[in-house]
C-alpha cells in the first residue's frame, strides 16, 4: 500500500511539474505581450497629444506675438495717445479650427497612469486657454469689422495708419463701441502672457516626464523659444 501511494504521488508530481512550468511560462509570456501593447498604445496616445499640444503652442505664439507687435506701436511718442483698438490688427482666419482641440479621455488615462495628476490639469487648462483667447480675438475681430462699416472714414494715412478729425462729440458717440474693443483688446493682451507661460511650462515638463515613464533616454522633447527667441520672431506693423 504504501509503496503505491508513494509510487502515485511520485507519478502524479513527475507528470504536473513539467505541465505547471509550462503553463507559467505561457502565462509570463500572456502578461508580457499585453504590457507590450498597453505599452505600444500608450506610446502612440502620448504621441497624439505631442501633434495636439505643437498645434496649441505654435497658435498661442502665433497669436500672442501679433498682438504684442502690434500694442508695441502705442510705445512710439507719435502714436502714444491711439487706443489698443487702433492697433491691433484683425486676422482673417486666423488659426481656423485650432481652437477646437481638446484631449481625450484616451489620452489623459496615460498620464493618469503615470501619476502626474497635476501635469494633466495643466494641459486641459491650456487647451481651455487657447480656446478662450482665440475665440476673444475673432470676437474682436467681428466687433472691428462691425465699426468699420459705421465708423469715420481716415482722411489721410501714415503708411498703414489712417487718421481723421472728430469733435468731442463725435468721439464720444463712438465710444459704445471702442469702449468694449478696447477691453477686449486688453483682457487678450493679458491673458495671452499667461497662455505663453503655461504652454512654456507644459512644453518644458512633457519630454522628461514621458522618458521617465517609458523608460527611454527621449521620447519627444518640445523646444519652448526663450523671451528673447519670442521678441525676435514679432514683426512690428508697417507705419511707413
Amino acid at each position: 500500500m504504501i509503496s503505491a501511494v508513494v509510487g502515485g504521488v511520485i507519478g502524479a508530481l513527475a507528470g504536473g511539474i513539467p505541465a505547471w512550468a509550462l503553463a507559467k511560462r505561457q502565462s509570463n509570456e500572456t502578461l508580457r505581450r499585453d504590457r507590450e501593447q498597453r505599452n505600444q498604445q500608450q506610446r502612440a496616445l502620448a504621441f497624439s497629444v505631442v501633434v495636439k499640444l505643437l498645434h496649441i503652442t505654435n497658435s498661442t505664439i502665433s497669436l500672442s506675438n501679433h498682438v504684442k507687435s502690434c500694442l508695441s506701436l502705442r510705445d512710439e511718442p507719435a502714436h502714444a495717445k491711439m487706443e489698443p483698438w487702433q492697433v491691433l490688427i484683425p486676422m482673417i482666419g486666423h488659426a481656423d479650427g485650432e481652437g477646437d482641440i481638446r484631449f481625450t479621455a484616451e489620452e489623459m488615462a496615460v498620464f493618469a497612469a503615470m501619476s502626474e495628476y497635476d501635469f494633466m490639469q495643466d494641459m486641459m487648462l491650456l487647451t481651455l486657454r487657447h480656446s478662450s483667447s482665440l475665440s476673444a480675438f475673432k470676437e474682436y475681430c467681428a466687433m472691428r469689422n462691425e465699426f468699420r462699416s459705421i465708423g469715420p472714414k481716415p482722411q489721410d494715412f501714415e503708411g498703414q495708419i489712417g487718421g481723421v478729425k472728430l469733435t468731442q462729440e463725435e468721439l464720444n458717440a463712438y465710444k459704445p463701441y471702442t469702449i468694449p474693443m478696447n477691453n477686449v483688446v486688453m483682457g487678450l493682451a493679458v491673458g495671452l502672457e499667461e497662455d505663453v507661460r503655461l504652454a512654456r511650462s507644459v512644453s518644458e515638463r512633457f519630454g522628461p516626464l514621458t522618458a521617465k515613464y517609458f523608460k527611454v533616454e527621449k521620447f519627444a522633447d518640445m523646444k519652448f523659444p526663450s523671451d528673447e527667441q519670442l521678441a525676435s520672431m514679432r514683426l512690428r506693423p508697417n507705419t511707413n
